[in-house]
């Protein structure tokens, strides 16, 4: 018999839980009948489901979302750059994808991978390497000759179709000028494949004039008081026939390759807006390119009309008269080419070499028997111009 007696059982502990419940008691059919659930469609149940108020979700059909804090992005021509950075903001990463790109490939990436990658885009590079024969200027040209009278034929139909009606006939005075000082210059420009033909455009209030790739001159009447003479506007189309004699259309149409492609991998390694990263490429590449190939043509221009017997003085006083025209230039390194004022001075540096071209070739006495531009330009004035 044990001398430790149980102490007795409260009232308050006399309904507690078991630690570990008991199993439960088996309940007989007579009792409980079981419940059979036929599987049946939804809408046989006994509560009727089609009575609740639900909105109907297609397939091609999402939810209503949850629309975040208004967000004004940066710029609106890549709306999904706006998205991506509003997920940046929520992100506990302080790095974003394109980020991790660029961290991915400078630390996963061996030395000898960077090299090859460039030895490749080099060899392409220096591959279509070529040499301006009038200047010595290397530059990229990836576009061929065939192409290259392949964009001018059509861009020539496309400036025919905007000119329609404006058009001055062949026999026009004005036309037989500008196709006279044109014959004089065509021996001057070696362009393999062109088809010469003058296109005078009446417009007054566009002083321009331009050749195409195949050796279509289009020239508005605007410039003509400009030029003043046969001279002037000698140096006005040597200067557009020198821009194709060095394929200046094929070294842009290369250089835009160049421009896409580094626009893209700054983009996408630095996170860089695209409008940003093309801004950089513009101000930094393409538009000092540009303004190096106006000088190369104003230099080939005034060689080429030296020795077509062209006083190459006119240079200089063109590109003062169009100094005077302009009120409103933008600066220099925001333009495509050079102020006139620059062009003006480096005219002035290169003439004495013109003129040496121009005494050579016998062309002293020559242009004093050209008096014909004030003739023709005398006679727009019976035309209502």
């Amino acid at each position: 018999m044990s001398l430790i007696h149980a102490p007795p059982i409260s009232p308050r502990h006399a309904h507690r839980v078991p630690t570990h419940p008991r199993p439960p008691t088996p309940i007989s059919a007579s009792q409980h009948p079981p419940t059979r659930i036929p599987h049946t469609p939804s809408h046989t149940f006994t509560t009727n489901l089609s009575s609740i108020p639900t909105p109907s979700i297609s397939k091609t059909q999402s939810p209503n979302p949850i629309h975040p804090l208004p967000y004004r992005p940066f710029t609106t021509s890549h709306p999904h750059r706006a998205r991506n950075t509003y997920n940046r903001f929520n992100s506990s990463s302080s790095s974003s994808p394109r980020q991790s790109l660029f961290h991915t490939l400078i630390t996963r990436s061996k030395p000898h991978h960077f090299v090859l990658i460039g030895l490749g885009l080099s060899g392409v590079y220096f591959y279509n390497t070529e040499v301006v024969e009038m200047t010595g200027r290397r530059r990229f040209n990836c576009v061929s000759h065939a192409a290259e009278l392949k964009m001018g034929a059509q861009s020539y139909r496309e400036v025919l179709a905007q000119s329609q009606g404006r058009v001055l006939p062949d026999n026009h005075p004005l036309a037989q000028m500008v196709n006279r000082v044109l014959q004089r210059l065509i021996p001057q420009a070696p362009i393999e494949g062109a088809d010469w033909r003058v296109h005078v455009i009446v417009d007054d209030g566009n002083a321009n004039a331009f050749v195409l790739p195949g050796g279509k001159v289009f020239v508005y009447t605007g410039i003509l008081p400009i030029c003043q003479d046969e001279d002037g506007l000698a140096a006005v189309l040597g200067h557009e026939i020198a821009h194709v004699v060095a394929r200046h259309p094929a070294e842009r149409m290369s250089n835009s390759f160049l421009t896409l492609g580094t626009v893209f991998l700054i983009s996408l390694l630095f996170d860089v807006s695209g409008n940003l990263s093309s801004m950089l490429v513009n101000l930094m590449w393409s538009l000092p390119n540009s303004r190096t190939q106006e000088a190369e043509a104003d230099n080939i221009g005034l060689m080429m009309m030296a020795k077509a017997c062209f006083n190459p003085e006119a240079a200089v006083r063109l590109w003062h008269r169009m100094q005077e025209q302009e009120k409103s230039a933008p600066p220099q390194f925001m333009s495509t080419h050079p102020s006139s004022y620059n062009r003006e001075e480096a005219i002035r540096g290169w003439l004495e070499k013109a003129e040496t071209i121009y005494q050579d070739n016998g062309c002293s006495t020559f242009g004093s028997y050209m008096p014909s531009f004030k003739k023709a330009y005398q006679t727009q004035s019976s035309y209502g111009w």
